[in-house]
């Protein structure tokens, strides 16, 4: 617009702006609507991801490092992350890693052996479990460098006698036990 056009409209009484007026008596209130989307962290969300049983002397690095790992598989394992394409490609590489062998009983009354591997790349452990004249397992935890052994022997109804032997690289336990259930 030009100079001229403004003055022809002042003259005619109409303002080249606009001036509102706003009743407030028919005015609605304004109504925004509550926020579903953004996620909200609880304090549950909190205590999974912060590890609560960390040991006095602890160096920053472990506690970092837990607190990461706990945080990845806390996201790895939420719903939007299971139906990704992602998770079902872990999934079904976790599951090609696992193999069994079954060596059959050579009589009737023979006892037969059972051997399951087992390594979970994504989560560094790996498995070897024994079924035949007893029941064990070693576990090797490669983020922990930590071996567990474990035998156990069902000795009554309800009663197991069990064998167990722990290595890291600060400590080796063993123990001899009786577990029962009931």
């Amino acid at each position: 617009m030009n100079l001229g056009q403004y003055v022809v409209l002042f003259a005619l009484g109409i303002s080249p702006l606009c001036w509102g007026r706003v009743d407030i008596a028919t005015t609605k209130p304004l109504k925004i609507p509550k926020d579903t989307v953004t996620p909200r962290v609880t304090n549950e969300d909190v205590a999974k991801l912060i590890p609560l049983d960390m040991k006095n002397g602890s160096s920053q690095s472990t506690v970092f490092a837990r607190i990461a790992d706990r945080g990845f598989n806390l996201w790895f394992n939420s719903d939007v992350m299971k139906s990704s394409a992602l998770v079902r490609t872990v999934e079904a590489t976790q599951e090609k890693l696992k193999t069994e062998v079954v060596v059959p009983a050579s009589t009737e009354a023979g006892v037969s052996h059972k051997f399951s591997f087992k390594v979970e790349a994504f989560q560094a452990l790996a498995k070897i479990e024994y079924t035949g004249w007893a029941r064990g397992s070693i576990d090797y935890d490669a983020k922990e460098s930590a071996t567990n052994f474990l035998v156990k022997e069902k000795v009554l109804k309800n009663k197991e006698l069990y064998l167990s032997h722990k290595a890291n690289q600060q400590q080796n336990l063993s123990m001899v036990g009786l577990a029962w259930s009931w």
